[in-house]
């Protein structure tokens, strides 16, 4: 595929597959679900305010909203959006609202509402054309994305905050390669947007590696002042960054203590890269 091959210029033309994936995920979510213990539900998680059971809310809210727009068309009013704080203060608000009014709903519901809602979600995002204009990542910089990219982002969503789930309770995680490195490579899109404001000297190269489960590399090159992602590690690179991909992935969620995670990267070269890659958040929060 396409997005193996080394030395090309990943850009909005190179599409992340996650339709498999994300059917697997889903399909291992409910087995999880259904394996808990009342306690197992009521376990804290690395959120502060919300436990297990306030997570698959979370993970059922974001299947209702994709399914209200998308199949229903069906949109409220929503408070002036100028920038990006306010953004993502309005979807944590209403995160929030959702997770405190399922409170009161059973676990067995809870589970029977994934079920459906996440079939049908899977469903509508199969029927949309890839390369026409979607919803825009934001983490990554865009305010209009390709469609693809969008659902690549709803993928790393639904596995991110399943793994979680699954660190909460003690459960395996998903980290096999076919999981972790679609979540990886989704993630990787908005580090040239992490870079922007980085003062590095023209035709700079930073490449960027992840160890351990799974094994990824990309370069960032800047070029006219703009910072474009490149598949695989550029011998020319003047800094290197390597970081574990079970810290990239946690860091880049706000999983992980920033100063924990920096203590595990090593870093060849100017050490402000490996701040960048431990700042950037690939998630609305």
């Amino acid at each position: 595929m396409a997005m193996h091959v080394q030395g090309l210029r990943l850009d909005a033309n190179v599409v992340i597959p996650v339709r498999e994936p994300l059917c697997e995920v889903n399909r291992r979510l409910l087995e999880l679900l259904g394996s808990f213990t009342a306690e197992d539900w009521s376990r804290a998680t690395v959120h502060p305010d919300r436990d297990v059971k306030d997570l698959a809310a979370h993970l059922l809210h974001g299947s209702f909203r994709r399914v209200t727009a998308i199949r229903d068309r069906y949109h409220r009013p929503t408070p002036s959006i100028v920038d990006t704080a306010d953004l993502i203060a309005f979807i944590q608000d209403d995160n929030r609202d959702f997770m405190r009014g399922m409170r009161r709903v059973s676990p067995r519901i809870l589970m029977e509402l994934i079920a459906v809602y996440d079939e049908e979600l899977l469903d509508l995002l199969d029927a949309l054309e890839p390369d026409a204009d979607g919803l825009g990542v934001a983490w990554a910089g865009e305010r209009v994305s390709r469609n693809w990219f969008d659902v690549a982002r709803e993928y790393t969503e639904k596995w991110h905050h399943q793994q979680q789930i699954r660190d909460a309770t003690g459960r395996a995680p998903l980290d096999e390669p076919r999981f972790l490195e679609p979540a990886l490579e989704t993630f990787a899109r908005g580090l040239p947007f992490a870079f922007r404001s980085l003062a590095f000297p023209e035709e700079s190269r930073v490449s960027i590696e992840t160890t351990g489960a799974a094994t990824c590399s990309w370069t960032l090159h800047r070029k006219s002042g703009e910072w474009s992602l490149w598949r695989g590690r550029d011998p020319r690179a003047t800094s290197s960054v390597s970081i574990p991909a079970d810290v990239a992935w946690r860091v880049w969620t706000k999983s992980m203590d920033r100063g924990k995670a920096r203590r595990r990267i090593r870093v060849v070269g100017d050490a402000s890269a490996a701040d960048a890659v431990v700042f950037f958040v690939a998630i609305m929060a």
